[in-house]
């Protein structure tokens, strides 16, 4: 019965991704979180050390925030595409094929409570990132920042497979309205905007393939010599083809920022590492280009743009 209802909750994440393109769907949050609730209480309680039983915790308390916010008028495309996403990525590679099984392991019921709300915290930091990305809250960025860096300490966060991956990528959403707010105000409409955009692209495509062949030359599996090149290649082309679909989301509508083509560039390379964790497990060594690519995305227009007229 449990996987039954993982199933659902898979297709009703399905449904709050496809959400972007109709203008129904604004209860399918809790949709999801209710079969993932469901699917919890129907497992055994110590299921929460597993995988399994903290991917669903995680995507309870994920999906109940997103519903929240949508509730509030935040933006339901941007949350339900992102979130649902996400909440994808999570039941995936989480979630085991043959479900949650009875532990030979006996645990205490301090550390069952320990791991749910640990659990509970990463998807509560999760939507918040999301929604920081939207509205960028000093306050409400200040606790994620405690949160992650409890998370990490005492969460262990390192050891919890693709979820350090998925806590940087949102980190990076969350905190790139801080310095593109501080750079929009500067640029205005200047001269020489495909220029920019191309060369931001260019170098950050070459900033990427740099510190990813740098990081994966240090697994031992690969090397430092042409299995290194091989794999950076592979790497930076997964990133950068995600990056550039994502200078299509104008044309679904998130046409709002200064720089859409760029805004769309950047938000998906912050995106590619998860998506990456499907396919392989050195997806965390492009998050160090990635953060440069779009540092270098958002300061371009100072750089690379003439006669700029100051947004006052």
């Amino acid at each position: 019965m449990a996987e039954t209802l993982v199933t659902l909750a898979f297709l009703s994440a399905m449904a709050m991704f496809l959400s972007t393109i109709f203008d129904n769907g604004k209860w399918l949050a809790s949709l999801t979180a209710v079969f993932c609730g469901v699917a919890f209480l129907l497992s055994p309680f110590d299921s929460i050390q597993q995988t399994g039983g903290s991917a669903l915790v995680i995507v309870v308390s994920l999906a109940l925030l997103l519903q929240y916010y949508v509730n509030q008028g935040v933006s339901r495309k941007y949350l339900n595409g992102t979130g649902g996403a996400i909440i994808l990525l999570i039941l995936l590679s989480m979630y085991p094929e043959e479900g949650v099984r009875e532990s030979v392991n006996e645990y205490s019921l301090f550390a069952n409570i320990q791991e749910i709300l640990i659990s509970l915290a990463i998807g509560l930091l999760i939507t918040q990132l999301l929604v920081n990305s939207l509205s960028f809250d000093n306050r409400l960025s200040i606790a994620a920042v405690v949160v992650i860096v409890t998370l990490f300490l005492w969460g262990e966060l390192l050891q919890r497979g693709i979820l350090p991956v998925i806590i940087s990528s949102c980190a990076l959403i969350g905190f790139m309205p801080l310095l593109e707010s501080k750079v929009n105000k500067k640029i205005g409409s200047g001269q020489g905007r495909s220029t920019a955009l191309g060369v931001s692209i260019l170098i950050g495509i070459i900033l990427i393939f740099a510190t990813t062949f740098v990081s994966v030359s240090t697994v031992n599996r690969i090397g430092s010599g042409d299995g290194a090149i091989a794999v950076a290649l592979w790497l930076t082309l997964a990133i950068t083809g995600m990056g550039l679909i994502g200078m299509l989301l104008p044309l679904m509508g998130f046409d709002a920022h200064p720089r859409p083509e760029a805004w769309g560039w950047r938000l998906s390379l912050a995106f590619s590492p998860m998506l990456l964790t499907l396919q392989t497990d050195l997806a965390s060594h492009v998050l160090g280009g990635v953060f440069l690519a779009i540092i270098i995305s958002i300061s371009a227009p100072l750089v690379l743009e003439k006669n700029h007229a100051k947004v006052v």
